[in-house]
């Protein structure tokens, strides 16, 4: 299923891993969890409902150092391998408003195809060229045209689908849990995991498996020994912004068809482009923009979204008045920002899309937090996801194999 097959020594190693935990479940070692998920995001949230619908008995705790999970400006891309995971994902799960539409059916409803790009030129203010997304023939593999959906409507369809796989008592989530280290028993075989909590407070969790699922710039990954070689962040000194608007505060006559992205491109400043587009009914407009940039990812994520906000518009200042007036009307809450970067990986070193640590330790990382990709690719949400539905089957054959519960 995934874009970047696990060879047979990572199958392997998954299955080893996993037996394991299932041979210290007979043992009087007790974890309070079965297993701890670092990081909640898109990719946390889809490994634990994976797991879950996969495992019926499985115990799974999310811990997300944010604070709150708040709507914000990105838009991802769905293409067929994210959806196919997705759709294995949530399975026949049913929403809570209305037990005649499925989960699946309801994220097919928020998503949007992607039909045709239409790209300005900033100077000019001319349209130099219309790309009209050519549909795919359910002939051929039943592949279709890439979608794209909200961060945040993913994100709760996600959420729901983890309560409705949880017992009406159980959290799955904790928040403004942030992942210090760890340590590992030998002799019981479990994973003792400590997070800060608030300013001072420190947690310790104990679990059979650990996996890190916090993105490019994994607290976990550094902590574990891959062959003597850890992947680097590689940046590429761009900077990217996001945020919603209201389309009903925007001028009708700039509000883009459904399925369609108007791209302003700077003619004299190669890379510098502004996009916006339609979602949800037309109701949120979606504005992405990149710029080249001299900041670090450490000072972007200090700045607050106030100064995000002038920064973004200051960057744009010799755009056309209409994009301008469009950044004016972000609310500040709203608006993302990151730099561009992937994870570069040593020519000699061959890291699979699942990755275990050396020696006998539990630990797994899963999604950008191995194999980072740059926004440009559009792929990092859709994989993070094969890897969840690739790690919970796995998972439930060698639970299956084993004539034993996790």
């Amino acid at each position: 299923m995934s874009s970047v097959v696990p060879g047979l020594l990572t199958f392997l190693s998954i299955i080893w891993t996993v037996t394991s935990l299932c041979t210290h479940q007979s043992t009087k070692h007790h974890p309070d969890h079965d297993v701890i998920i670092v990081g909640g995001s898109i990719c946390g949230l889809a490994t634990a409902v994976a797991l879950k619908s996969q495992i019926s008995s499985i115990n799974v705790q999310i811990c997300e150092r944010a604070t709150s999970l708040r709507p914000t400006g990105a838009l991802l891309s769905l293409f067929p391998n994210g959806v196919t995971a997705l759709k294995n994902i949530l399975g026949g799960l049913q929403t809570t408003r209305d037990p005649k539409v499925s989960l699946f059916q309801m994220l097919s409803q928020q998503s949007v195809p992607s039909q045709c790009t239409i790209i300005k030129q900033v100077e000019t203010g001319q349209v130099t060229d219309v790309r009209v997304v050519k549909s795919v023939e359910k002939s051929n593999e039943g592949k279709s045209p890439g979608r794209f959906i909200l961060w945040y409507q993913l994100q709760n369809i996600l959420l729901e689908a983890l309560e409705a796989t949880s017992a009406a008592d159980v959290n799955c989530m904790s928040l403004g849990c942030e992942f210090q280290t760890y340590s590992f028993n030998n002799s019981t075989g479990l994973i003792r995991a400590t997070f800060k909590s608030g300013e001072n407070t420190i947690v310790t969790k104990t679990c059979r498996l650990l996996i890190g699922a916090d993105g490019i710039r994994s607290t976990l990954r550094p902590l574990i020994s891959q062959s003597g070689s850890t992947p680097q962040i590689r940046s590429y000194k761009r900077i990217i912004y996001r945020a919603l608007i209201d389309a009903k505060d925007v001028a009708p006559d700039l509000i883009p068809s459904i399925g369609t992205a108007v791209v302003y491109k700077s003619a004299t400043n190669v890379g510098q482009i502004f996009k916006l587009q339609s979602c949800s009914e037309a109701k949120t407009i979606a504005l992405t923009a990149t710029v080249s940039t001299e900041d670090t990812e450490e000072v972007v994520r200090q700045w607050h979204s106030s100064e995000a906000k002038s920064n973004w518009r200051n960057a744009f200042s010799d755009f056309p008045t209409d994009v301008l007036d469009l950044i004016d009307l972000c609310p500040p809450c709203s608006v993302y920002t990151n730099c561009v970067s992937d994870l570069q990986i040593n020519d000699k070193v061959q890291i699979p899309t699942l990755c275990w640590s050396q020696g006998d330790e539990p630990l797994l990382l899963i999604g950008d937090a191995v194999h980072g990709m740059t926004p440009s690719l559009g792929q990092g949400a859709n994989v993070c996801m094969e890897d969840a539905i690739e790690l919970a089957m796995i998972m439930r054959q060698t639970n299956e194999a084993a004539d034993t519960s996790i």
